[in-house]
């Protein structure tokens, strides 16, 4: 009975990361035109609701996509454009907090959440050649190029 019972409470302390991993970290909240997410080569076209994962690459084609993270950021991927996410940490009470996205070509718009508020170091954006680190609320960033 013991036994059963220990492997029951820890069930019920693991369920919820994996269970948040699951979720994703973000979901899709708007999309126009076509859009894809690529996970470990496998690419997919992408639907309002559908989550996103750390490490998915997000591409545009024609189209545009509005992310939400689970902190309450939120990013919009113009037209012809790709994005990483690099990292994604959000667990205030363990003071777990990341953010990083890797603008790869085209353009995107950032809206900082909770993340940035609490602790503004931890979210960077990357670009092939700079890495901005976040100070303010709102920006948009464009890479040109391949």
């Amino acid at each position: 009975m013991r036994l059963r019972i220990c492997w029951l409470a820890l069930a019920v302390l693991f369920a919820p990361a994996a269970m948040a991993e699951e979720d994703g970290v973000a979901l899709v909240k708007v999309l126009e035109g076509s859009a894809f997410t690529i996970q470990s080569g496998d690419r997919q076209a992408l639907e309002v609701g559908q989550p996103i994962f750390r490490s998915d690459v997000v591409e545009t084609a024609s189209g545009s996509v509005g992310l939400t993270f689970k902190d309450g950021t939120r990013i919009s991927i113009g037209p012809n454009s790709r994005i990483e996410l690099k990292e994604f940490e959000f667990s205030p009470k363990d003071n777990k907090l990341a953010f990083l996205v890797h603008i790869i070509k085209g353009t995107m718009q950032y809206i900082s959440g909770v993340i940035a508020k609490l602790s503004p170091e931890s979210v960077r954006i990357e670009t092939p050649v700079a890495t901005v680190v976040v100070r303010g609320t709102r920006f948009l960033a464009k890479v040109e190029g391949e």
